[in-house]
């Protein structure tokens, strides 16, 4: 796996007190810049040889200041699959709405998801270490893993029923193609041969690829 890069101290401390700009919420943003930096910690160290004091290193803050924002580092594993989850959530939306056919919308949740993930907060996002999670953080995580799971499912269905893929069973098309992105982020580098936005296309092409009719 490839470290995510490090940010040299200036750049980091910029990170954090800059992440005030344009936003009516202070607190939120700031909250954002915590958890996206931990969950860069999380990929390097992993979850349980990480401590509260490398994540205040990492944004160049006193820990006490971390308190303001969250209680351990329990609740910052939560954030991160509550964004995670939230961000397949908001793909979802849009691919809904924007897309002509099941086919379409398909394509560009994939596309979306992928760009999310990939982005500068995205890439923070840590989807391994489910486990390690509160019983009660993981029962609302679960919840919600659920609700996009069926729609996708639905979706996934209905590019059936129009005849733009191939029969299959939709549930294990959707482990197929969900398994692949999640993964992402255990190689994606911002300083690698390939954008965001070029994985993101190239995932869409290669997920619908797999799944229409000429590919059987």
């Amino acid at each position: 796996m490839v470290a995510p890069p490090t940010d040299p101290p200036i750049a980091k401390t910029a990170r954090w007190n800059n992440a005030l700009a344009d936003t009516p919420d202070p607190r939120e943003i700031r909250k954002r810049a915590l958890i996206a930096a931990a969950g860069r910690t999380f990929g390097v160290k992993g979850f349980h040889n990480t401590t509260l004091d490398d994540i205040a290193s990492a944004l160049s803050v006193t820990k006490p200041a971390l308190y303001r924002y969250v209680k351990n580092k329990h609740e910052i594993l939560y954030e991160c699959h509550r964004l995670a989850i939230g961000m397949a959530e908001e793909a979802l939306q849009s691919a809904e709405s924007e897309g002509t056919t099941a086919l379409d919308a398909l394509r560009l949740f994939v596309s979306l998801y992928i760009r999310k993930m990939t982005s500068e907060l995205g890439t923070c996002v840590v989807l391994t270490e489910y486990y390690s999670m509160t019983e009660q953080h993981s029962a609302l995580i679960q919840q919600r893993r659920r609700v996009v799971d069926t729609q996708l499912r639905a979706l996934v269905a209905r590019c059936v029923d129009e005849g733009s893929i191939a029969p299959c069973d939709p549930k294990l098309a959707v482990f197929f193609f969900m398994g692949a992105i999640n993964n992402i982020n255990r190689w994606f580098t911002e300083k690698g041969d390939a954008s965001g936005e070029a994985i993101a296309e190239a995932f869409a092409d290669h997920v619908i690829m797999g799944l229409r009719p000429s590919a059987r």
